[in-house]
Order: structure tokens, then C-alpha cells, then sequence
């Protein structure tokens, strides 16, 4: 492959952005290709030397994992060949190297024993796939953005991976905290909720009821229950920033978050987990996985978690319980049948919003407490619950065809009461009035996602076909009531209970919505630089809500969406990329002429460059992009009291990212956003040009994290990260401003074996979010809801595997 030369610009901003050294980033790809190359490897288990060697010089080794059981390799410094690093590494271990006829690197006793296939470990980046584990902080891998497992420098649009190991190290407890290093989110929108995730992508508010599981969706957004998913049960969360439709129908123009379940292992996972720290909180978790038989068919995993804890603001508590049952069967390589199962039963209230005045804003009685409760804990409750079960099969007939299919169902169930601020009785600001909202019902959703691909080439060009039909259906009936409360004191709040001074009727409605989509894509690469991506889906929707708010008993949407994108793969590890994708959302209402809302539409073009330096472990991104929502409701100013289909939301920005692996125990991760968000079109006075409540304009991020390598304190890691938030405004008016706000995060670990042998498979850590206890508001919906943000939160956590 002929050498061509790099964009001489791109690696030196790079560099200036994400403070790497430009000599690293404008390195040739000769001199990261030849066969003698710098090791500096200490002490550790041979297994994780080996992974180091191969993930360093970029050649996988394989090998049976039984071999290397409880071996250890010495430090492993100088200039030299992979082969001579490894055979280093084995000295004095009863292995040898051996060196297949096609080059590839595999481990034998040197009784001279081979390795039965059905036994073997590949070591390095050779082994991640789009849906596996990864090893450190940095994806190669992705399936979210194509339905395919792709490399995510080939994918022409925006993408990052929150990696399982990046979980265990920041410890969040919800969703919307494990994105808090992502570019291009706004996190904790409504604060610390632990039944709730709630955050907004490329200016689009987002939650629970728009994110996918294993690639299919999970929730309807018109349901009235939380479905908070337990990050404990995850192995990566992917985040998708831009339209989407094409790929999975009905979705929000801002973008989707994927999370992918963990799943059965054959190589030996067993972990218990217990963990303690603010708010009372405690929990114990557990991870089990391996093969049920020799030659390695069958494998399960379970995964459980059972949590208790208080919450910030006074009188709430949390409870949480999850199950998540995994069985994979693989008579061949080319088949593979995986079954999940979950169940989560989730108790404690949402966290309702204070006032801005005495937030925000000025109030002649004080500051408002951070743990102030605007309900009563007489009243409020929430039980939300969860079962899922389903299954993700796929089969290769030979070398071009396979087929996958992926289903699942599952049954949700919800009650909640709660009491929330509704206004103040008078000018003085100090008592409140507050109404009372219950909601409760019961629902299913079956989802089926079938998938044909097919590899081939046609000339020069190679292909990457993929042909699909999905469906859902989600069935569910809901009672929601309002009622009245009694007025409470927010500076010397007194709950004496029977707090419910009146209770409308309740509405009763059932909601039935069927979504069928066909969709076609391509994705070819000619001369191994230039990739192409080209997709279409044609979307059925149909509607049936009987409730009497609904613009019709039964509404139906018909849409195409579309996409198309450009990758170059340049020799020394750039990727300059463009893109276009579309989206759209069915929408409820109806005009004064009693036409049906038309859904609304998304539209996205985006440029870029990603940079994967070759032979590293590190990727950085780029992403310009113009994004408009149209069809948007706005006021029909001839029929006052209706509304009409003349609005438009744009939110144009840029987007860097920076993951890497910076040196052997040293990763980083950073991230800066710039969002321009505006109501480019509406009819409502005092609206248009006006930016979206919650939505920053600026955010940024750096995480570091370091385990010492060798000395006396070996098994000792320690890191740390710094979060800013700029100012966004408090309500639809613009009338008011929340100030940004900066908070730091902190880790400390010890491998407890380098203290003693005999507490091998022990590790000790204290996380602490907002670790100076930064005072501040997350965001305001209006002068009536605004959410404090995370006190400072301390959770120390010891893990045993075995």
C-alpha cells in the first residue's frame, strides 16, 4: 500500500486541542510499522502482558487461557521486536512461542502440546467486537450507527462508547451519570434523580423512553412509569449524536443512546460487589459468567443487584432490585443464539423542582436548602417495575450471507402520587401552594428486528449489504389525576401529613402504537480509503389512543428517511468525514381546520475528522454539524387557541473528543462543546430567536487515570476529572439565567494482592463526585421548577473476583 502524505494541519490542532504532542500525532506510518519498537512493561500477571504487547504492536496472540493461569511475567524495557518481547515475557514460564506459516503468534507448553481451537484466547485489539467487552477506555467497534459492527473511524457520523471498564472506574448509578464525559450531552438536567434519567442531545431533551437496549427500543415516550436501567448490568454505553431514523424509525433529530447488555462469557467472569457511602446508600452486586461445558456450546451469566439508599433532598429514600439471567448457545462459529432476561423493581420518588426565587434568583427570606422537600412523604410514593425477556440470534451461511434477528418483550407497571410546587400564595415568597398528580397503569412492548447482510465485492469496490424489517408494538392503559394540596412554608417547612386537600377524577385512556419499518443500506469501501454509506427506510405508524385529549381515535404516519455519508481513511490514522441523515417523530395534535400534525422532521449535516493513530490505543473526533427540527407547534395566531405546524428549532455546534490510552496504567478521556441552539421560526411573541430552557452553550470535560506500575506502591490508582457547565437560561421566555457551574471528581484505588498474596482478586475504591461541594442549581424548566445539582457524594466500593 503506497504511503500517502498527511494533512499537515489536522494533527497539529488536534494536538493543540486535546494537549497531545504533534510529533506523536504526525508520526509516519513507517515509523509505526517497523518491526523493532519501544517496550517498557513492569511486573504483572503474564495475561495482561500479553494483552499489553499485543494491543502495543497491534498483533493478536492467541492462546488457551488455561495455560497462563496464575503466571506471572517480569518487567519487560528496552527496544525490540514483538517476538523478542514476547519470548521475554515468557521466560522461566514453561511456554513457548511458536510462529504459524501465516505470521500469527500462539503459545504452547514447551512440552510441545498444540492448542485445540476450541480452547483458544485472542489477545489484543483482534478480539473487540461491536457487542464484547473492551479492554481500557477506548471502543475500536461500534454497531449502533449501521446495524453492522463496524469500526467506528469507517462511520461518517458522530459516535462515542462508554466502555465497561470506564463504568467500574467512575462508578455511576444511572445513565445520565455514566454520560457525563460525553460530548455533546447535558447531563442531570433535573439534578440526582435515581428513578429517572433525564438529559438532552445536540439541544434535544431526551430520556428514558427514547434509548435503545441491544439496538432495539425499550419505551414509548407517551408512558407515564420510569424505567431507570441499571448501569451495573451494562457492558457499554453508545451514544449516536444526530438523526436517526433511518436506522431505527420514530426518534428525537438530537440523536439515540444504546445500551448493550452484558452477555455470556466463555472465558470465567466472577465478581461480588459491595459498596457503601453518602446518603446512607449501600448495595451488593454480583457478576457471574463461563462456559457450562468443555467445549465451550453453552455459557451463561447473571448478573444481579440489590440497592438501598436516602437521596439528597430530605425525606426520600430509593430502593432497587434487578436480576439479569444470560444464556448463550454456539454449536459453530457461525451460529449464536443468546437469550437475556431482566427484571427491576425500582422504589423512591422523583425529586420535584423548587422555585428559581430563593434558587436562582433573589428572595427576601434567604437561600432555599439544597435537601428542602416540596412534598410529603404521607403521600408520595413510586413503585416502578420492569420484566424483559428476549433473545439475539445469528447465523452465517458462508462467506457473503447471514441473517440476525433480534426480539424482544417486555412488561412494564407503574404507580406514583407525588406533591409539587405550584406558585406562591403571595409577595412575600415564603409559602407555597402545591398540587398533588397520581399516575398509574400497566404495559407491554414487543419488539423484532430482522436483519440480512451480505459481503461481497463487485470489481474493486467491497460491499456491505444490509436489508431488515422491524416492528413494535407497545399496548398500555394509564390513570392520571390531579388534586390539591396543602400550602407548606419552604424556609420552616412543617409535614404534619394528610397533606391532599382535594382530588379530581382521574382520566383512564388505553394507547396502542405499531411501528413497521423497512430499511436498506450500503456501506462499500473502495481502494481500502474511501468509504460510503447509503441507507432509506420507509416507516408505517399507527396510532390508536382513545383518550379524549388524542387529535384522533386512531392516527397513522407514513415516512421515508434517508441517509448518506463519506469516510477517507488516510495511511497515517486520519479520517476526514461528511454526512447527511434525516428523522422524524409522530406528533399529537390537531389544527383549528382539524387536520392531524403531520410527524415532526429532522434534518442533519455534519462534517468531521477522527484521528486513530496507528499502533495506539486513542482516538480523537471532531464534528461540525447543522441540525433543524421542523414541523415544530407553534400558536395559530388567525384561530387563537389552536396551534399550527410553523415552528423550527436549529442547533448547529462543534464537538471534540479525546480517548486514549496514553501510556501503560494512564488513560485519558476530554471533551468540549460548543451548541448554538435557537427557535429559528414561531409564531409565539417573545419566542423566536430565543434559546431552549436547560440547554448550555458551552460544556467541557477531562478526565485522567493512573495506576502506578511498579515501586512500593504498585496496585495503587488514583485519577480525577473536572466538569463545566455554562449558563442556560431558566425558561421558554428567556427572562431568567442559571449560572454555569464547575465540579470536580475524584478516584483512589489499591489492588489489595500487592499487599498480600492471600488477598488475590481484592480491590478497594473511593469515588467522590463534586468533591469540593460545589453549591449549585443543574437547570429551571420555568420560574416554578428549578433542580439542584450533586452534593458532594462519596461511595467506596470493594470488589472480589476469583
Amino acid at each position: 500500500m503506497s504511503h500517502r502524505p498527511a494533512l499537515p494541519l489536522a494533527p497539529l490542532c488536534l494536538a493543540l486541542l486535546f494537549g497531545i504532542p504533534a510529533c506523536t500525532l504526525a508520526a509516519s506510518p513507517t515509523d509505526l510499522s517497523q518491526n523493532v519498537q519501544d517496550f517498557d512493561l513492569p511486573a504483572a500477571d503474564l495475561s495482561q502482558t500479553l494483552d499489553s504487547i499485543a494491543r502495543l504492536s497491534g498483533r493478536p496472540i492467541v492462546y488457551s487461557p488455561t495455560l497462563t493461569s496464575g503466571l506471572k511475567a517480569s518487567a519487560i524495557r528496552g527496544r525490540m521486536s514483538t517476538e523478542q518481547a514476547l519470548r521475554d515475557a515468557l521466560r522461566g514460564s514453561g511456554l513457548a512461542l511458536r510462529i504459524t506459516s501465516d505470521g500469527t503468534l500462539t503459545l504452547e507448553a514447551i512440552s510441545g502440546e498444540a492448542m485445540t481451537l476450541d480452547e483458544v484466547y485472542i489477545s489484543g485489539t483482534a478480539e473487540e467486537s461491536a457487542f464484547g467487552p473492551v479492554d481500557g477506555y477506548v471502543a475500536r467497534r461500534s454497531a449502533t450507527a449501521s446495524k453492522t459492527d463496524t469500526p467506528l473511524i469507517e462511520t461518517p457520523q458522530s459516535i462515542s462508547v462508554v466502555t465497561r471498564e470506564q463504568i467500574e472506574a467512575q462508578q455511576p448509578k444511572t445513565v445520565t451519570q455514566a454520560l457525563r464525559y460525553t460530548p455533546g450531552i447535558t447531563t442531570e438536567i433535573a439534578g440526582p434523580q435515581s428513578i429517572a434519567d433525564q438529559f438532552i442531545v445536540r439541544g434535544f431533551q431526551q430520556g428514558t423512553g427514547r434509548m435503545l437496549r441491544d439496538g432495539t427500543k425499550t419505551f414509548m415516550s407517551d408512558y407515564l412509569g420510569w424505567d431507570a436501567p441499571e448501569p451495573y448490568g451494562l457492558e457499554r454505553i453508545e451514544v449516536l449524536r444526530g438523526a436517526s431514523s433511518v436506522l431505527y424509525g420514530a426518534a428525537d433529530p438530537g440523536g439515540q443512546v444504546n445500551l448493550v447488555s452484558k452477555r455470556p462469557s466463555q472465558t470465567p467472569i466472577r465478581q461480588i460487589q459491595l459498596q457503601g457511602g453518602s446518603f446512607d446508600y449501600r448495595h451488593l452486586a454480583f457478576d457471574l459468567s463461563e462456559a457450562l461445558d468443555d467445549q465451550g456450546v453453552w455459557s451463561y451469566r447473571l448478573t444481579g443487584l440489590v440497592r438501598d439508599s436516602d437521596a439528597q433532598t430530605d425525606r426520600i429514600d430509593n430502593q432497587r432490585t434487578y436480576i439479569a439471567p444470560a444464556l448463550s448457545w454456539r454449536p459453530s462459529d457461525d451460529t449464536e443464539l443468546t437469550f437475556l432476561a431482566e427484571h427491576q423493581k425500582q422504589k423512591g420518588n422523583f425529586t420535584n423542582g423548587v422555585p428559581a426565587n430563593g434558587s436562582v434568583l433573589d428572595n427576601p427570606n434567604g437561600d432555599i436548602d439544597r435537601d428542602f422537600y416540596i412534598g410529603d412523604d404521607s403521600f408520595d410514593e413510586s413503585i416502578n417495575e420492569k420484566t424483559s425477556a428476549g433473545y439475539l440470534f445469528e447465523h452465517r451461511f458462508d462467506e457473503v450471507w447471514s441473517v440476525r434477528q433480534n426480539l424482544r418483550f417486555n412488561h412494564y407497571r407503574h404507580h406514583s402520587q407525588e406533591i409539587a410546587f405550584n406558585g406562591w400564595t403571595d409577595d412575600s415568597q415564603r409559602t407555597a401552594s402545591r398540587y398533588a398528580e397520581l399516575r398509574q397503569g400497566d404495559g407491554n412492548l414487543f419488539t423484532v428486528d430482522n436483519q440480512v447482510q451480505a459481503q461481497f465485492a463487485t470489481g474493486p469496490v467491497n460491499h456491505t449489504l444490509l436489508a431488515g424489517v422491524d416492528y413494535s408494538r407497545f399496548n398500555y392503559e394509564q390513570q392520571q389525576g390531579y388534586g390539591i394540596a396543602t400550602n407548606i412554608d419552604v424556609f420552616a417547612p412543617s409535614y404534619a401529613g394528610n397533606p391532599l386537600v382535594m382530588l379530581l377524577p382521574a382520566s383512564t385512556y388505553e394507547q396502542t402504537v405499531k411501528q413497521t419499518g423497512a430499511y436498506l443500506q450500503d456501506q462499500f469501501k473502495f481502494d481500502d480509503r474511501w468509504v460510503f454509506v447509503v441507507g432509506g427506510r420507509y416507516d408505517w405508524v399507527k396510532n390508536d389512543n382513545d383518550a379524549f385529549w388524542a387529535s384522533e381515535p386512531i392516527q397513522r404516519d407514513e415516512r421515508f428517511s434517508g441517509r448518506a455519508g463519506l469516510v477517507y481513511l488516510f495511511d497515517n490514522g486520519l479520517a476526514p468525514y461528511a454526512s447527511y441523515s434525516e428523522s422524524f417523530l409522530p406528533a399529537v395534535g390537531k389544527t383549528a381546520s382539524n387536520q392531524v400534525f403531520d410527524p415532526e422532521e429532522g434534518k442533519q449535516y455534519e462534517i468531521g475528522l477522527k484521528y486513530e493513530p496507528p499502533g495506539s490505543s486513542s482516538l480523537y473526533t471532531i464534528a461540525l454539524f447543522d441540525l433543524t427540527k421542523d414541523n415544530v407547534s407553534t400558536p395559530d395566531l388567525d384561530n387563537p387557541g389552536n396551534s399550527i405546524q410553523e415552528g423550527e428549532i436549529r442547533s448547529c455546534g462543534v464537538e471534540l473528543e479525546g480517548k486514549a490510552n496514553l501510556a501503560q496504567g494512564l488513560n485519558l478521556l476530554s471533551s468540549y462543546t460548543w451548541n448554538d441552539v435557537e427557535v429559528s421560526q414561531s409564531n409565539e411573541a417573545g419566542i423566536e430567536g430565543n434559546r431552549p430552557f436547560r440547554v448550555p452553550e458551552h460544556m467541557a470535560s477531562l478526565w485522567l487515570d493512573y495506576s502506578l506500575q511498579g515501586g512500593a506502591l504498585a496496585g495503587l490508582g488514583f485519577g480525577g476529572g473536572v466538569r463545566y457547565v455554562g449558563s442556560s437560561y431558566g425558561d421558554r421566555q428567556n427572562s431568567f439565567k442559571v449560572p454555569s457551574y464547575t465540579v470536580v471528581d475524584a478516584l483512589v484505588r489499591y489492588d489489595l494482592r500487592y499487599l498480600d498474596s492471600a488477598l488475590d482478586g481484592l480491590n478497594l475504591s473511593l469515588n467522590a463526585s463534586n468533591l469540593f461541594d460545589k453549591e449549585y442549581v443543574a437547570a429551571c424548566y420555568s420560574t416554578d421548577g428549578c433542580q439542584f445539582g450533586q452534593q458532594r457524594t462519596l461511595y467506596a466500593t470493594l470488589d472480589f473476583a476469583w
